[in-house]
């Protein structure tokens, strides 16, 4: 019977003990699992604290990042683009770039101010875009006396007296007596230039028309048809797309001095110098 009591006492002890080690294991486990909720917690914290930002606002930031990478590249080819235009424009012949099947494949802008002209050529779009050609002129001695606006040349002629009683080779008219035509000659005849007024060239000379050296206003009056538009302005300071010539003074002592230098007539005492230089290098 006392062994039996024994027995029974020996189970009890037993199972308070289990329960007992069953209870401080459950706290064990769940000591741990606090302390690595922390540990992750505080890892995290000082992550953020290091990087100034957090896991999504540095994916954000990557992407600005990335944006601003393409824009730059984007730029970098459009600059590159526009210099190799510009570049090629500048190297190709403008012949090739006129569409001179066109009814008026010219247009003519006359700085007033600066006392240049220059010829537009049409291109492929139908606007007069392409510079072709730059003369030296000369407009009104007093400012109001050559009009600015957008004109047309209607009338021409070979030879034109003028209101003063001198003559102009090449005159077409712009708009009522103001025309564009050479230097004045003294007589319809190509020997009788006023070199004295070809000597001004370059600045403001006439009683309104606009004036050229021979060779020029010949060419505009054999290439630029009636209907072709004249633009006269004025812009101080304005620089020709394309180089001017010098215009080389005229001695009035020079026996030569009653012909346009560039005059094409034939007869041309300074041309024929030159052709006899060339005759000459040929021996």
């Amino acid at each position: 019977m006392i062994n039996l009591k024994k027995s029974v006492r020996h189970v009890q002890w037993n199972i308070i003990a289990g329960v007992v080690l069953l209870f401080f294991a459950l706290f064990i486990l769940i000591a741990s699992n606090n302390n690595s909720s922390h540990a992750e917690s505080s890892s995290a914290n000082d992550s953020e604290a290091t990087t100034g930002f957090s896991e999504n606002e540095e994916s954000s930031m990557e992407d600005i990042t990335v944006e601003e990478t393409d824009n730059e590249k984007t730029t970098d080819n459009e600059t590159t683009v526009s210099e190799t235009t510009a570049e090629e424009t500048t190297t190709q012949n403008p012949k090739k770039l006129i569409n001179f099947d066109a009814e008026h494949p010219y247009m003519i802008r006359v700085n007033r101010a600066e006392n240049f002209a220059v010829i537009y050529g049409m291109d492929k779009d139908g606007r007069h875009t392409i510079p072709y050609k730059a003369f030296v002129c000369s407009t009104g001695l007093e400012e109001d006396s050559t009009p600015l606006g957008v004109f047309e040349i209607s009338d021409k002629y070979r030879w034109r007296l003028m209101v003063d009683g001198t003559y102009a080779q090449y005159a077409v008219r712009i708009y009522g007596q103001i025309m564009l035509h050479s230097v004045p000659y003294l007589e319809p005849s190509c020997d009788t230039l006023e070199s004295w007024e070809y000597n001004k060239l370059g600045e403001p000379a006439s009683l309104g028309c606009v004036r050229f050296r021979a060779a020029d206003i010949k060419w505009i009056y054999t290439n630029c048809n009636e209907g072709t538009t004249v633009n006269i302005y004025s812009e101080p300071g304005e620089e020709s797309p394309i180089p001017l010539p010098e215009i080389k003074k005229i001695k009035k002592s020079n026996p030569k001095s009653g012909w346009d230098p560039t005059d094409p007539e034939e007869g041309n005492p300074w041309k024929q110098k030159t052709t006899k230089k060339k005759k000459d290098a040929g021996n």
